[in-house]
């Protein structure tokens, strides 16, 4: 025999009546269960987030070109080499 999957619930503040945890609003009632500052805190987390990739990419792009300047100064110094050798 099996048992139904237990689901975490909990208790609607508008309307008492017993709702699962994962719903943003009482299907009964209608009201949200989430508040201001849930959203506030949602926003705040997502902005830190984004501004973390940005700075990965902008570290990444930073290494590209340390590697790009790196190889043209070897060019350079091949050329300033080449052109004593042949003076």
């Amino acid at each position: 025999m099996e048992f139904p999957r237990m689901t975490a619930v909990c208790v609607c503040g508008g309307c008492g009546r017993t709702i699962e945890k994962d719903y943003v609003f009482c299907p009964w009632c209608g009201r949200s269960r989430v508040t201001d500052e849930d959203c506030e805190e949602a926003i705040d987390s997502a902005f830190e987030c984004m501004e973390e990739k940005q700075f990965e990419k902008y570290y990444e792009r930073l290494e590209k070109m340390e590697e790009k300047v790196d190889a043209l100064f070897n060019e350079l110094d091949a050329l300033a080499l080449s052109s004593e050798l042949h003076k």
